[in-house]
């Protein structure tokens, strides 16, 4: 089986937000955002917003072949870019893909970003949508390997600290000087190439979580692991 590695990373929809929220009172985007922003601060401790608000600006794939090899990290649409466009290449992508769908915690964000995204852009993709077993399938690895899903036996505990914890304890770098939490503010900044970085490097330490869950699992030896880390090491050393 082949495997693709996902990842998504998002800004806030602040029209929508001010269309929701302040659908009577003349409020600018920016203040309708800061609004609810504060106020979900107060009530929650976190200035999160519902999955519903978030736009993806960065997507990125890796492909592992089936020996568990990562033999490519893309970004969608780099080169002709445009919001829409990257989440229509995207269902494009898995209609034509016959493997497992890798995430950290996808079932909880990324897919139900992307599904509501496809609901705003009209994207088909009826394979993925129509199968009673197929990616959207809780209980099933064969085409959605949710790696946060499978540590935690389906939600049973919380791991706190999540992804950056994990990639630490096998030693990888973890988050770096970018964390989900400074996307909206680099986006609004015109930097989206560090967005795009960001979200490259995290397919690659998802992926190399992946090998080792694989390993722990006895789904590869410990012979070929060490085989697989070799023959991937450009990507270990492009995140240092």
């Amino acid at each position: 089986m082949q495997f693709a590695i996902f990842d998504v990373e998002t800004r806030i929809d602040k029209g929508l937000v001010r269309a929701v929220y302040f659908p009577r009172e003349e409020v600018s985007e920016e203040e309708a955002y800061d609004r609810v922003r504060k106020q979900r601060l107060a009530e929650n401790q976190t200035d999160f917003f519902p999955i519903s608000f978030h736009i993806p600006i960065s997507i990125a794939v890796g492909r592992v072949n089936e020996e568990r090899v990562l033999t490519l990290v893309e970004t969608l649409g780099e080169e002709e870019y445009s919001e829409e466009g990257i989440v229509h290449a995207f269902w494009q992508r898995v209609e034509r893909f016959h493997g497992a769908l890798v995430s950290f915690n996808g079932r909880n964000f990324d897919l139900p970003v992307l599904e509501l995204q496809a609901l705003r852009y009209g994207c088909q993709a009826p394979r993925y949508f129509n199968e009673k077993h197929g990616h959207r399938y809780r209980y099933s690895e064969e085409g959605h390997y949710d790696l946060y899903d499978f540590l935690t036996n389906n939600g049973m505990y919380r791991i706190r600290g999540g992804f950056n914890l994990l990639t630490r304890l096998i030693g990888l770098p973890g988050k770096g000087e970018v964390d989900g939490s400074m996307v909206q503010g680099l986006w609004e900044e015109g930097r989206l190439a560090e967005v795009h970085r960001y979200c490259r490097h995290d397919v690659i330490q998802t992926y190399f979580l992946f090998l080792r869950i694989e390993l722990m699992r006895g789904r590869i030896s410990p012979e070929r692991y060490a085989q697989v880390l070799g023959l991937t090491a450009p990507f270990q050393e492009e995140m240092t």
